[in-house]
Order: C-alpha cells, then structure tokens, then sequence
C-alpha cells in the first residue's frame, strides 16, 4: 500500500491507498497551516481507519511543491523519516502540481481543455504549471512558471482553453478570464492526490532519498544575516526619523 502525505500548501493531509491509487483512507485539513501539530496523527488515524500495520506499506509518497517552504520542509522530512525508520518500505516524491494536474484531468470540466493547476506562491503570486491529457495520460508540455496575480488573466488567456485548481485558483478566482474554467472540489492538493499520481508513475515521480527533495519554485523569503548587517541596520534610521 501507498501511505501518501501533502504539505506543499495550508492544507494537511495523509491519505493511505492502494498500490493501483484507491484510496483506503484519508484525512484531510484546509485551514492550517497545522503541518507541525496534524501530520502524524493523520498518519496514525489512517493506519487505524484501515486496520493496517508499518507492515502493510510498500511506499511513502511525498508531495514535493512548488509550496510553502515551511510546510515542504515538514512534509518531506516527515517521509523520509518514515521510510528509514521501517527500514523497507520505499519512499516516493511527486511534483504537487503534477498531482494537481492528474486529478483535473478527471474533472468533468477538464474535456477538451488543457490542464493549468496553480498553487498559492504568497507575494500575490500563483505557481503554475500546464499539461495535457495524451490517451490515458498526461504530459507536462510548460514548465513551472512564477505568475503574478496581476498576471494572471492574461498568462491563463494566452493559452487558450483550461481547466484550472488548485489553492490558487480558488483565492484569485475573481482574476480568472471566460476561458478558464475551474474545477469543482479541486480546491488544494491532496495527500490522496499524490497517493494516486505516485501509483500511475505520473511525470516527474522519483524515487528515494537522494531525489526526494523539495522543488521550492524560488529563493526562500528569509534569508541568513550577513556578518555586520546587525550593526548597520541598528545605525540606519527607521521610516520618520525613528532610533
């Protein structure tokens, strides 16, 4: 069985699911972030909900952003500590925009669309990401880009037909223009998303520890203290001439 976690956004999950990608059980919180204080117990209730052991499962899987970098730090150490401490079962990373994109393509809306799901980058900013369906299954053909809200009209606009979802969509939803479409109930990623791209090989699924790591999008916003910085912004005045 696939044990699956999701941290890349506010939202927390876990999701246990078979090795063809079903889903046995899952939890699922939108209004985090609560990665910290949520995530092992999901883990626990779904082994619980499934009357399952360590010994039932095969691979951890890992969402591995573009995100929050807090939240992918938590998410990602939080699997492969799982899978070193049982010692056999494997471990797994899946870009979360590619397990956003497998589950649009089900969406009823998603016919004879491409596929753009978006994921909240802070700064009034979306991650983003465009695929489509070939047969039974999808290809990534634009990299992740960087948009910004004020953007994103027209950089959706520009490429025609989509459906989109994703947290991103769903909080610059008012931004969206006539030709993209969004999704119902696709409103965060999901661990139970990842579980089902980790079992269908989606594009960009890797394998152990030396690959699953976090696809960050950018630079981090907190950034080391340069030596000396301390003392020059204490001799700067603030704003208005404060000390």
């Amino acid at each position: 069985m696939i044990l699956a976690l999701e941290t890349a956004t506010t939202a927390c999950s876990a999701a246990l699911c078979t090795a063809e990608g079903s889903v046995v059980a899952g939890r699922l919180e939108l209004g985090g972030p609560a990665h910290s204080r949520l995530l092992l117990p999901f883990v626990r209730d779904v082994l619980e909900e499934a009357g399952a052991g360590w010994d039932d499962v095969d691979i951890v899987a890992v969402g591995l952003g573009p995100g929050a970098f807090t939240g992918l730090r938590i998410g990602i150490a939080t699997a492969r500590a799982l899978a070193q401490a049982d010692g056999r079962a494997g471990l797994a990373g899946v870009p979360t925009l590619t397990a956003l994109a497998l589950a649009l393509a089900d969406a009823p809306e998603a016919a004879g669309r491409r596929l753009v799901p978006l994921i909240d980058g802070r700064r009034r900013e979306v991650f983003a990401a465009v695929f489509e369906r070939d047969g039974g299954v999808i290809r990534q053909v634009e990299d992740v880009s960087v948009v910004r809200a004020d953007d994103l009209c027209a950089w959706l606009a520009a490429r025609g037909d989509v459906v989109t979802g994703g947290d991103g969509a769903a909080l610059y939803a008012d931004l969206l223009p006539a030709s993209a479409q969004p999704a119902a109930g696709i409103v965060a990623p999901t661990a139970a998303m990842v579980g089902r791209a980790a079992a269908a090989g989606a594009p960009g699924l890797v394998h152990g520890p030396d690959a699953v790591l976090p696809v960050y999008g950018r630079a981090p916003d907190a950034r080391p203290r340069v030596a000396g910085s301390a003392a020059s912004s204490e001799a700067t005045p603030a704003p208005g001439g404060a000390a």
